[in-house]
């Protein structure tokens, strides 16, 4: 949800983007007059025409709507701060696994094109530094991608994830540690594990029936929603 009090609109020119208008404008201030509230009350000033040059989102809140503060609550303050900080230099700095599902996910929401490509040419960047069969890396590259397609129905992410997967032919270890604990997965998630099995359907089921076997062994414990899902 996004939240304002009142101001005065600012028309803003054509302006092509990305764009570098300087970092050092962000420490100003007089010149930051938009508050952009994130997670744990914490909050990011910046300049509404710099941020509207970037974001026709933002263009129409504060321009039209006349906006003073947005909310991102569901943002961590550094992911909004490395946002900002992006869209003031013209480009994406310092990007982290762990800022990137919220940096990517600003980008989308408030509609910044140039910074989204950014993001997944990260991405790209990161899948293809995976050169061993490492599950913790692999599973990043599957989450995030999951996630994409989750939030944002995006599949942007799912081709360069499942690739990797296969390239380094973890497929069917990446499913048995995948699937140790299948009811914690979303309908979508599982989706994408019979997407990435494809017609090695097998991986699934060799997993499902050692997961039946040992709930089997225990009296009167039924089959897993996901399970029968899966089946």
């Amino acid at each position: 949800a996004v939240v304002s009090t009142q101001s005065t609109g600012t028309m803003v020119p054509n302006v092509t983007v990305p764009m570098n208008f300087g970092k050092s404008l962000l420490t100003s201030s007089t010149h930051n007059n938009l508050v952009l509230n994130t997670s744990k009350n914490k909050t990011v000033k910046a300049n509404s025409v710099i941020l509207s040059f970037n974001s026709p989102v933002i263009s129409n809140l504060t321009g039209t709507l006349h906006m003073t503060s947005v909310d991102m609550l569901e943002f961590d303050r550094e992911a909004v701060q490395l946002f900002v900080e992006a869209a003031y230099s013209g480009t994406v700095e310092d990007l982290t696994r762990a800022l990137f599902r919220d940096v990517n996910k600003i980008c989308s929401v408030f509609k910044v094109d140039w910074m989204s490509e950014s993001c997944l040419k990260y991405f790209k960047e990161e899948a293809e530094s995976v050169t061993t069969a490492c599950y913790p890396d692999l599973l990043f590259l599957f989450e995030e991608a999951a996630y994409m397609l989750e939030e944002q129905k995006s599949r942007d992410l799912v081709h360069t994830a499942l690739e990797r997967i296969e390239v380094l032919q973890f497929k069917q270890q990446f499913i048995d540690q995948y699937l140790e604990n299948a009811e914690r997965l979303s309908t979508r998630k599982l989706d994408l594990v019979i997407e990435l099995a494809g017609s090695e359907v097998n991986y699934i089921v060799q997993t499902l029936t050692n997961q039946l076997t040992q709930q089997t062994r225990v009296q009167g414990l039924p089959i897993s929603v996901n399970c029968r899902y899966l089946l």
